[in-house]
């Protein structure tokens, strides 16, 4: 792990993560009702708390929603989170499953630390203690708050008085982002067919945060194909943005931005595709 800030993810059980969640997929771009439906399920508690400091800081701290005010929606691993719900539980568990082992390994890197040893959490923590910027008086409580997660979905088998990962669980994690398996010509098309919904009234360019979350909406309800934001940039990055059919070009963004695609060493926040006749 780099030498950075430790996140603190504030609402750490999952069916609140989830149920949050909902209710910004449900109102997308319309912040009074997100906040409304989001109080229901901590009645007595006030906006300031709950709203502002609870829920959007921990669903964006984890990646799970994207943009501000009133245009706040869900990102693509959100998606494939309420996605799932919908679908066979075991596959629902995969997707959640698959999307936190993402989020670890951008941010925490707990699991394939903890991979194949078992130490306590207090052990953890002085490991971490040097590597980290986090405060050391609050680096214990961020360390619990996200293994907590881990072990909800199930990528932990205990915590005390031991860590011990489920390490079949991380195998299918892992088997599940591998995009290996996948058919870059078949991601292709359906990043294309998406694309042209989104860009139909934006003179062409489309927010490559939203393309994420419809490829990954689409792939998994009509595929039952889990493709998470890593792994959708990384199936971009393999294919050719220039051929004799089409050309692929990025936009720049204008100031500081959130989830932008990444290609060699510069940053790009939106797509353009344009066919070439033949």
């Amino acid at each position: 792990m780099t030498s950075k800030s430790m996140p603190l993810i504030k609402e750490t059980r999952i069916d609140r993560i989830q149920a949050t969640l909902r209710c910004i997929s449900y109102h997308p771009f319309d912040r009074n009702k997100q906040r409304d439906c989001v109080m229901k399920l901590y009645p007595g508690k006030t906006e300031k708390s709950v709203f502002r400091g609870m829920v959007i800081p921990s669903l964006r701290h984890l990646g799970l929603v994207v943009g501000y005010a009133g245009g706040l929606r869900v990102s693509a691993n959100g998606r494939i989170i309420i996605d799932s719900e919908n679908m066979e539980s075991a596959l629902h568990f995969d997707c959640l499953r698959a999307v936190m082992y993402e989020i670890d390994k951008a941010m925490f890197g707990f699991i394939d630390m903890l991979f194949n040893t078992t130490i306590s959490l207090a052990d953890l923590k002085q490991t971490l203690a040097s590597s980290v910027s986090t405060p050391d008086t609050q680096l214990r409580e961020r360390i619990a708050s996200w293994l907590s997660v881990l072990q909800q979905v199930g990528l932990l088998k205990g915590i005390e008085p031991k860590l011990l990962v489920n390490e079949a669980h991380r195998k299918k994690a892992a088997q599940d982002l591998d995009i290996t398996s996948l058919d870059s010509e078949e991601f292709r098309m359906t990043m294309f067919e998406e694309y042209a919904k989104l860009a139909q009234g934006t003179a062409g360019i489309v927010d490559i945060t939203d393309l994420r979350a419809s490829v990954a909406s689409v792939s998994l309800n009509r595929k039952l194909r889990l493709i998470t934001e890593n792994m959708f940039d990384n199936l971009l990055r393999s294919i050719p943005f220039a051929t004799d059919r089409y050309l692929i070009s990025f936009g720049r963004p204008m100031g500081a931005e959130e989830k932008l695609f990444r290609y060699k060493e510069d940053h790009y926040r939106t797509i353009t595709i344009i066919p070439l006749k033949d």
